[in-house]
């Protein structure tokens, strides 16, 4: 039977024009070729970068690819502007007509990006640069670090509009601030500094100020490039939310990618580079040296069913 595997086509360069929606540069910024660290940006500092359907299909094909580049290690979301990262949907979309499709059909855009940043094997940090509400917040929930400041102010608006929790948000918050916050956050649908008691758990970093927020996180990228390896990043970030329903079903999920780490080029690149007194150059990718138990869970298809097309004149 003939085997289908997807491909993905890697661009030359990920830099956008200045003026578009989700802008995406090189850092540093000067350089031609891509770069292992990608800053990508809300750009609608005048809509306070209100995110469109179109800003979510780009940020989904960007963590999708980003994900098979090997010239990529960590990617940076910030916003433009100085008053918000993301005041969440734009309102002038209308998805009122979605109530009409059949419920099989049905997937919320956000939920398919926050899903794209989930299974991104690359370090996604977030750098809120101000405000962040809704999607704004839901959607980031699946980076692997999220550095705010005390300044700016984040909520999670749902039941004062009228909506339920999108974006996968409803597996990841309780599990980040605990059920009884979580409950709280979404009952008031207030906005609340990042200090606040009850968003403790959602960011890994608070700063004074919010233009300290982003150089905060080039600094931890450029750490992250020079001394981790982004395979066994992206394997304990699964291990810890695909985990076991146990602590023996945990010991037995452990294990096996523990002992073929062990054996795997990074680890040895690690202890070769100790002693000999240098910097280790981690290699490792999912595609070729993942561990044999990789992955350990039971995908779930998110996939629509596939429907034929309308019969058209040509035979086959």
């Amino acid at each position: 039977m003939k085997e289908y595997v997807k491909t993905i086509p890697v661009p030359r360069t990920y830099v956008t024009r200045q003026d578009s929606h989700i802008r995406v540069s090189n850092y540093p910024e000067s350089a031609s070729e891509v770069t292992a660290i990608q800053i990508v940006t809300l750009n609608r500092p005048e809509k306070l970068n209100a995110i469109t359907d179109e800003m979510i299909n780009t940020l989904a094909d960007l963590w999708t690819t980003y994900d098979v580049d090997d010239r990529v290690k960590v990617i940076i979301l910030t916003g433009a502007g100085n008053r918000a990262f993301s005041a969440g949907i734009d309102l002038t979309l209308d998805a009122s007509g979605e109530k009409n499709r059949p419920v099989r059909d049905l997937r919320d855009p956000g939920g398919t990006l926050a899903l794209a940043m989930f299974n991104c094997s690359k370090t996604i940090i977030v750098a809120y640069n101000g405000l962040s509400v809704g999607i704004g917040m839901t959607s980031t929930l699946a980076a692997a670090i999220r550095i705010a400041s005390v300044k700016s102010e984040f909520g999670f608006p749902f039941a004062r509009i009228g909506l339920t929790m999108e974006s996968c948000s409803s597996f990841f918050l309780p599990r980040m601030v605990g059920y009884s916050n979580a409950t709280y956050l979404l009952a008031t649908g207030k906005r609340y500094p990042a200090d606040a008691n009850v968003l403790n758990g959602i960011f890994a970093e608070l700063l004074p100020e919010p233009d300290q927020v982003l150089p905060r996180a080039i600094e931890i990228a450029e750490d992250i490039v020079k001394n981790v390896s982004t395979m066994a990043i992206h394997l304990n970030r699964q291990m810890i939310w695909r985990n076991a329903s146990s602590a023996e079903a945990a010991h037995l999920m452990d294990s096996p990618l523990l002992m073929d780490m062990f054996g795997g080029h990074d680890h040895l690149e690690f202890k070769k580079s100790f002693f000999e007194r240098r910097q280790p150059h981690f290699t490792d990718n999912l595609a070729k040296d993942a561990p044999r138990t990789y992955p350990w869970w039971t995908e779930q298809s998110v996939s629509r069913a596939a429907q034929p097309a309308k019969p058209t004149g040509s035979k086959m």
